[in-house]
């Protein structure tokens, strides 16, 4: 299991994660990415996940840095 964190302050608006798979990733009414299926707290979106390929890969091209993915000793990958 894997838990990925998307921090919305930090959300740049560049529009990778979701041209990257728009069924996971998409923007909301503030124009800020979310994670489709997350739980919101405060401004941060947190999803549990099996698979972390396309996850990591969103982490890996976000100008942002606004996503991060963590293995399940919480160890970021």
């Amino acid at each position: 299991m894997y838990e990925v964190i998307l921090d919305r302050d930090d959300c740049e608006m560049c529009g990778n994660c979701v041209e990257l798979d728009e069924t996971l990733f998409a923007f909301d009414d503030d124009d800020l990415a979310t994670i489709v299926g997350s739980i919101r707290d405060g401004n941060i979106d947190e999803l549990e996940i099996d698979d972390a390929e396309i996850y990591t890969e969103a982490a890996e091209n976000c100008s942002g840095e606004c996503i991060e993915v963590y293995d399940d000793e919480g160890n970021p990958i």
